[in-house]
């Protein structure tokens, strides 16, 4: 089983990650801290930034790290209770806390559902709304061996003898044989794998760093929203795996 003791997962805005060799590609992310004890305060922060040449993070602050407030966060705790997490403005972040009371995993899950549509063209019939979420995990003592999947999208890892195995999922039920996932590397770099007829898919990690693992998923049901017409729903998940 896999332990993180900080997990980050990024939702890029519009170019970023369609485009993976372009730099400053600006981004929300999620930081997860604590010590991995029991009855130790955790602490969720999530930001706003970009990353440089470089590639050092960098966070800003601005109208898109004000949007941080449209997310909505849920602790799923080793019991499987789910509880909201307010978060709270703090200079260059915002952050929640949590007290894990007993060992097992405890899974953090963000959704923001309050993205204006995405005008493609003054055709509605290629307007899109997107749908985000970004999700972590947090360790304490043996992992829980009751940790369903959670609502609408959800991605879970463990780890062998350096190797990952992926399951991902939607509305609690497995990825389809032929999904495709896109995994990020600590230098930005895209690699799509598929999941396969056992609703898993495997991924070596070559270098530590930040691993970006996304999941899409279209929903073809048309609507309004804010005023826009839209096509489509676009859901995204996007998991991050810290490799020391």
């Amino acid at each position: 089983m896999y332990k993180i003791k900080t997990a980050l997962s990024l939702l890029f805005c519009l170019s970023a990650f369609l485009f993976p060799h372009l730099t400053k590609a600006s981004a929300y992310w999620m930081e997860i801290h604590g010590t991995g004890k029991i009855k130790d305060q955790v602490k969720i922060e999530v930001c706003y930034g970009f990353i440089d040449d470089l590639s050092e993070r960098h966070r800003s602050t601005g109208p898109e790290f004000q949007r941080i407030k449209d997310f909505i966060f849920f602790l799923y705790n080793a019991k499987g209770e789910k509880l909201k997490i307010e978060l709270q403005l703090m200079g260059d972040h915002w952050v929640g806390t949590f007290i894990p009371n007993q060992e097992g995993t405890y899974r953090i899950l963000g959704m923001n559902d309050q993205q204006p549509v995405l005008v493609r063209s003054q055709n509605p019939q290629e307007n899109v709304r997107p749908i985000d979420f970004m999700c972590g995990a947090y360790q304490v003592g043996i992992p829980s061996s009751n940790n369903p999947p959670l609502p609408l999208m959800d991605i879970r890892l463990f780890e062998k003898n350096g190797i990952y195995t992926i399951f991902p999922y939607r509305d609690m039920k497995p990825a389809e044989k032929g999904t495709v996932l896109r995994i990020f590397n600590p230098e930005n770099w895209e690699k799509n794998i598929l999941v396969n007829e056992n609703n898993k898919a495997f991924f070596k990690p070559t270098m530590p760093g930040l691993y970006i693992i996304r999941q899409d998923w279209q929903d073809n049901t048309p609507g309004i929203f804010l005023g826009t017409s839209y096509a489509k729903i676009r859901y995204r998940n996007n998991y991050c795996l810290w490799i020391n």
